[in-house]
């Protein structure tokens, strides 16, 4: 376990990563692999960026819905350490690694 996931798991990192995490998730990255490889017009762009604004929602409120006050808090910085696309990134190797 590297330093970051251990960081975040001490900071409830199981907790929030929820079945709802879980699943735009994976519908992030099925879309992001269509975006890339897809040619001409892409419509998968403006899904992706739904996706993404929608995974992101659902990590800020997960925090707050599945811990307390004061974990809430020392996860949400430890969190916001990270870039957008390091967090998408992290959670996606998090939730394969998890899900294996």
């Amino acid at each position: 376990m590297d330093r970051q996931t251990l960081m975040l798991e001490l900071k409830g990192l199981s907790q929030v990563v929820s079945a709802d995490v879980r699943d735009l998730v994976y519908k992030r990255r099925a879309v992001s692999t269509l975006a890339d490889e897809y040619e001409a017009v892409n419509p998968f762009y403006d899904m992706l960026d739904v996706l993404e604004r929608d995974l992101s929602h659902a990590i800020d409120c997960s925090i707050f819905e599945n811990l307390s006050r004061e974990a809430s808090t020392v996860f949400a910085d430890q969190w916001k350490q990270m870039s957008v696309y390091q967090q998408f990134q992290y959670l996606e190797d998090y939730v394969r690694g998890a899900s294996k």
